[in-house]
């Protein structure tokens, strides 16, 4: 069963609200809208918007939150009138953001790792705005899969968390021969049981989703 980054409830006011942070950005600010990601994915906002924090989700608008990105990534952004352009290419960017995030139970940063870059998607609005959003969604996970082709998820966050095959088969109960045949692609850690998955996600401090993506 597919699991979700937060409760439903708070979708809306999460993808209103990081759509309306790039459109004031970029648009009201002329803030660059790769550079200003950056800034967003330093922050700490990303990470909180992930996990549905009421003060960033629904507390803040998006002008306010992109100041607030800004002033804590060491630039102060100009308190402008606030015109968002809800069918800008970057409101649309943004919005599709925060639902991807969602959907896929995935923080801004690990999509970002794994190689949904924001330039992908925003490039693809031409294409896609008008379309149902699982083809956005489609999309994320084939820039996804094109990233693990170059990086094995299980090896990064292995090597993230400074341990070798055999101590995280030793931690997680795995066997060494299932380590080493995971992170050489030649089996899929998607055929392992829910509860070999979990061993690994706790041991290596990240998300399950993260490793089977």
């Amino acid at each position: 069963m597919m699991t979700h980054a937060y409760n439903i409830d708070y979708l809306d006011d999460a993808m209103s609200g990081m759509g309306a942070m790039l459109d004031y950005a970029v648009n009201t600010c002329r803030e660059d809208i790769e550079l200003f990601w950056a800034r967003f994915l330093a922050s700490g906002i990303s990470r909180s918007m992930y996990n549905a924090n009421p003060k960033y989700v629904a507390g803040m608008s998006g002008a306010e939150l992109a100041r607030l990105i800004a002033k804590q990534t060491g630039k102060e952004l100009p308190e402008l009138e606030a015109l968002i352009d809800m069918g800008s290419p970057e409101y649309w960017t943004g919005w599709s953001m925060a639902y991807i995030s969602w959907y896929l139970d995935m923080d801004h940063v690990a999509l970002n790792v794994n190689g949904l870059s924001i330039m992908a998607l925003y490039r693809r609005y031409s294409t896609l705005h008008e379309a149902d959003l699982s083809k956005t969604v489609q999309f994320a996970l084939n820039c996804i899969h094109a990233g693990q082709q170059r990086h094995n998820p299980l090896k990064r966050a292995r090597l993230n968390a400074g341990l070798t095959q055999r101590q995280l088969a030793e931690l997680s109960g795995s066997t060494l021969r299932s380590i080493r045949g995971y992170e050489q692609n030649q089996r899929s850690l998607r055929s392992a049981t829910a509860d070999s998955i979990q061993n690994l996600s706790k041991v290596l401090g990240c998300n399950a989703q993260l490793l089977l993506v």
